[in-house]
């Protein structure tokens, strides 16, 4: 039971300590269509404590042309009312973009991607999906919660005197 308990420990200081990475994938779609004016958001979001961040795009406009912007979901009122806004990537009037964006620093909260339509209603191949590198904290927290009933076990049944025990307190009367 011993084994078992620093099992889990082991894992559970892993996934703390070792990064794994996680992919996201957000919109895929070979026949995506978005009709003229029309503005399509789409969101991913990172996890605590990751590093690396990165969306990759690819897109290929058969018909039409769009604009694409990555940035913050705090500054997507200031880009819907049309102020000054800090964006990770942005092009306008595109019809082929193949990139990746680096998130930079990393942002640990939701990140908005809104394609919108110039003239007219635009056809594409779409993919964008997202990747970083994190610690796995959740897999961590559960090799704890298993690992605890495991060693409250083991303490119980170690320090519990056996059956065949000799329960005198001294020398034995004949």
């Amino acid at each position: 039971m011993a084994f078992v308990c620093i099992g889990f420990i082991v894992g559970a200081t892993l996934s703390f300590t070792v990064p794994y990475q996680m992919d996201q994938l957000i919109l895929v779609g070979d026949n995506f269509g978005i009709l003229n004016d029309l503005t399509a958001p789409f969101h991913t979001s990172f996890p605590l404590r990751s590093y690396n961040q990165s969306i990759d795009i690819f897109l290929e406009c058969t018909n039409g042309s769009l604009d694409i912007v990555i940035l913050n979901s705090t500054d997507w009122g200031s880009w819907y009312r049309g102020e000054n806004y800090t964006a990770y990537f942005e092009v306008r009037n595109a019809t082929s973009i193949m990139t990746t964006v680096e998130i930079n620093p990393p942002y640990n909260r939701l990140i908005d991607i809104i394609l919108q339509t110039n003239y007219g209603d635009a056809r594409m191949s779409v993919s964008l999906s997202s990747h970083c590198m994190w610690y796995d904290i959740t897999t961590g927290v559960n090799s704890l919660l298993v690992a605890i009933p495991f060693a409250l076990g083991a303490l119980h049944y170690s320090t519990r005197k056996t059956k065949n025990e000799d329960k005198s307190a001294g020398t034995s009367i004949s």
